[in-house]
């Protein structure tokens, strides 16, 4: 039986976000706005619904058990059936459906249910969809696509800073090799524990230090 959430008790621990969604989790768990156009085009790409929107989803809308399961789907590392389940969720956040789905509820039950009891973050691990190659440090797949696309980054320390807007350009290319390998760059930084700001006004007059 799993828990409502009155009952949960003040201070219990949740599991976390798995560290493969970056800055993508806030947006969907807090809406903090800063990751919009950025969220909405991962998510877009590694669900593969071209047709996805996140225009007029509030987070703090979410109801308790809606964002329950929420948080248990960006517990697991990101793939393409997690990323439909969340875009199905968002689209009937949207819609303004406040209840959740039985299926999803059992295909996530046991992080699901880890929300609402407390405990360890249970999956404190994941291998992104493709090993890094060796030799390579984690920023360098994204800095050598920036390069061949025109697209100023910047490094410093375990800060990414590019312009969402134009990130969010590329993410959508119609070139399907251009966002694969797009995507799996961020899958990369992310899993090395860097985040990504967004920076409109950066140009390549700032070289990745």
């Amino acid at each position: 039986m799993i828990q409502s959430p009155s009952s949960l008790s003040v201070g219990q621990r949740v599991p976390h976000p798995h560290r493969g969604w970056g800055g993508c989790a806030d947006e969907l768990l807090h809406y903090t706005s800063r990751y919009h156009p950025y969220t909405e085009a991962f998510l877009r790409n590694l669900a593969q619904r071209r047709d996805f929107l996140m225009a007029g989803y509030q987070a703090e809308h979410l109801t308790n058990e809606q964002r329950a399961l929420m948080l248990a789907m960006l517990c697991a590392p990101p793939t393409r059936t997690v990323a439909r389940d969340i875009v199905r969720l968002v689209e009937r956040a949207r819609q303004g459906v406040d209840d959740t789905e039985s299926r999803l509820c059992e295909r996530y039950a046991d992080a699901y249910e880890q929300v609402h009891r407390s405990g360890h973050p249970l999956l404190s691990s994941a291998l992104s969809t493709h090993q890094l190659p060796a030799g390579l440090a984690p920023q360098d797949p994204l800095l050598a696509l920036a390069a061949r696309l025109g697209m100023p980054v910047t490094v410093d320390g375990w800060r990414v800073e590019l312009p969402f807007e134009q990130f969010a350009h590329h993410l959508d290319s119609p070139l399907p090799q251009v966002r694969e390998n797009l995507q799996q760059a961020v899958l990369w930084l992310h899993d090395a524990g860097f985040r990504l700001h967004n920076c409109p006004s950066l140009t390549h007059d700032r070289r990745p230090r």
